[in-house]
């Protein structure tokens, strides 16, 4: 009897930890405005940054998704950016220029 308490009786096996099938991500805007995912490690983000696109009611091509200052592609998965459960993408408006403009 290796698996008995004190007692004499069995004792269940003991299961080893079971990592979670889902974790949770939160997409947040600059605004505040945050959209709560819970997604498989190894599902492409793309389809997260296109719910949240919709429902933030913007082109999803004119947001850009980072994950600790580094750009998020919709082909990344939480598992490929290193991503734990409760982690938060940032989402901000793709600016354009910002150049010096020359009136000479």
């Amino acid at each position: 009897m290796a698996n008995a308490n004190e007692n004499g009786n069995e004792l269940p096996p003991v299961q080893p930890a079971i990592k979670p099938d889902t974790m949770s991500v939160t997409f947040r805007d600059q605004a505040g405005y945050e959209v709560q995912f819970r997604l498989k490690e190894t599902t492409k983000l793309g389809k997260a940054m296109d719910h949240f696109s919709a429902k933030s009611e913007r082109d999803r091509q004119t947001l850009r998704f980072l994950f600790e200052g580094q750009r998020v592609l919709p082909d990344s998965t939480m598992e490929s950016c290193g991503m734990e459960d409760g982690d938060v993408v940032d989402v901000h408006l793709e600016q354009l220029g910002g150049g010096i403009v020359d009136d000479e």
